[in-house]
C-alpha cells in the first residue's frame, strides 16, 4: 500500500443557502422541464452509444471543434485524472498557480507526480516558477478558481511555448468565451483545454466534462478512457440543453445581473475581486469571523486563507446574506 496522505473532498449538504459549491442557482426554464419530461428511457438495458455520439456532435458544434478533438468524462475532474495519468511519469513536476483548484495536487499525487505552486497569481511569478521547476505540465484554471482572475490569451500563449504541456481548465469560460484557448489549438499542439457543463450550463448533477485538444492528443488520451464512461441518461439530458438556442444566453444574463447585486453587497465588507463567473472572491480583514457568522445564519460560503468565495445566489439568498451581515460586528482587538 502506498504511503499517501490525500485530503478527502468533503461532500456535505448543510441546511440553508449553499453558496460554497459554485453550483448554478439559475432556475431552469419551464420549456426545458417540459422537454426533459419527454425523454424516453426504453433503452436503459443498452450501453449508451447513440446518446453519447449525439453529445459529441452537439458539444463539438458548440465549442467550434471537430468531434474527434473531444473526450468526455464524469465531470472535468475525470479529465484531469486522465491527463495526469496519461502524461506523468514518477516524480514529473506539475506546476499550478497559488491559489488554484484543490484537486490538482490530488490527481498529480495519484499519478505519482510532484505538484508545486507559484508564490501568488502574477504572470511574472508563474514564468519564474516555470524556469525554476521546469514542469512537464502546467495546469491552471482560467478564470481562476477561487479568485476569478482571468489569464489572457497572450499570457497563456507565452506559457504554452515554455512547457511541454499546458492544461487550461476552462470550467467557467462559458461566461467569457473570448478568453478561451480553444480557437488557438492549431498554433499550440501541446495545449489541452478542459470544459464542464456544471457551471454556466447548471448541470452539476449530470456530471459531464470535456477535454478539447488536437486530434493527435485526443487519440492518445482516448486510450486511457474506458468505453461508456458516462451515463446515457446524462448524455440525453445534456443534449436537451445543448440544442436549446437561448438557454445559455439566459443563464449568463441572469448571472451578470446577480453578480452586480452581490458585488455591491459584498463590497460593504471587503475587497471584491473582478470576475466573470458564477462566484465572487472577497478579500477580508477577518475572514474566519465573517465565514463563521454567515454559516451560523445558514449561509454557507467557501472559506479561503484571506477571504471567502461566494457563489452567486438567488434574490432570496441575497436578502438573507444582507440581513446576516447587518448583525455581524468585527472582532474586538485586544
Amino acid at each position: 500500500m502506498r504511503q499517501v496522505s490525500l485530503p478527502i473532498y468533503p461532500v456535505t449538504y448543510p441546511t440553508g443557502f449553499r453558496l460554497n459549491q459554485n453550483e448554478s442557482q439559475f432556475p431552469v426554464p419551464t420549456r426545458l422541464h417540459e422537454q426533459l419530461s419527454t425523454l424516453s428511457f426504453h433503452d436503459l438495458h443498452e450501453y449508451p452509444v447513440q446518446p453519447i455520439d449525439e453529445l459529441f456532435r452537439r458539444y463539438a458544434a458548440y465549442a467550434g471543434v471537430e468531434p474527434n478533438q473531444l473526450l468526455v468524462g464524469c465531470g472535468s475532474d475525470e479529465m484531469i485524472h486522465v491527463v495526469t495519468q496519461a502524461l506523468l511519469s514518477p516524480e514529473d513536476v506539475v506546476l499550478s498557480p497559488n491559489p488554484d483548484f484543490a484537486l490538482y495536487p490530488i490527481f498529480t499525487t495519484i499519478a505519482h507526480g510532484r505538484h508545486v505552486q507559484t508564490d501568488g497569481l502574477s504572470f511574472d511569478a508563474l514564468v519564474s516558477s516555470v524556469e525554476y521547476y521546469a514542469p512537464k505540465l502546467l495546469l491552471l484554471s482560467n478564470p481562476n478558481n477561487p479568485t476569478g482572475k482571468l489569464w489572457t490569451v497572450a499570457e497563456l500563449s507565452d506559457l504554452a511555448a515554455r512547457v511541454p504541456y499546458l492544461v487550461v481548465d476552462e470550467a467557467y469560460i462559458d461566461f467569457t468565451p473570448d478568453a478561451s484557448m480553444i480557437s488557438h489549438l492549431d498554433a499550440f499542439p501541446n495545449v489541452i483545454v478542459l470544459r464542464t457543463l456544471s457551471k454556466a450550463f447548471g448541470l452539476a448533477n449530470v456530471r459531464l466534462g470535456f477535454m478539447v485538444t488536437t486530434t493527435e492528443l485526443a487519440a492518445y488520451f482516448r486510450q486511457f478512457v474506458p468505453p461508456f464512461n458516462i451515463s446515457g441518461v446524462s448524455a440525453k439530458i445534456a443534449n436537451v440543453f445543448l440544442q436549446d438556442s437561448s438557454y445559455l444566453d439566459e443563464a449568463i444574463a441572469w448571472h451578470a445581473e446577480m453578480r452586480d447585486k452581490w458585488s455591491s453587497l459584498l463590497a460593504t465588507i471587503g475587497q471584491v475581486h473582478p470576475a466573470k463567473a458564477n462566484f465572487l472572491y472577497v478579500t477580508l480583514d477577518e475572514p474566519e469571523s465573517i465565514w463563521s457568522h454567515l454559516a451560523t445564519n445558514g449561509i454557507h460560503t467557501s472559506r479561503q486563507s484571506n477571504g471567502i468565495r461566494v457563489t452567486l445566489g438567488t434574490e432570496q439568498a441575497l436578502l438573507a446574506t444582507k440581513r446576516a451581515l447587518m448583525t455581524w460586528s468585527p472582532v474586538s482587538q485586544p
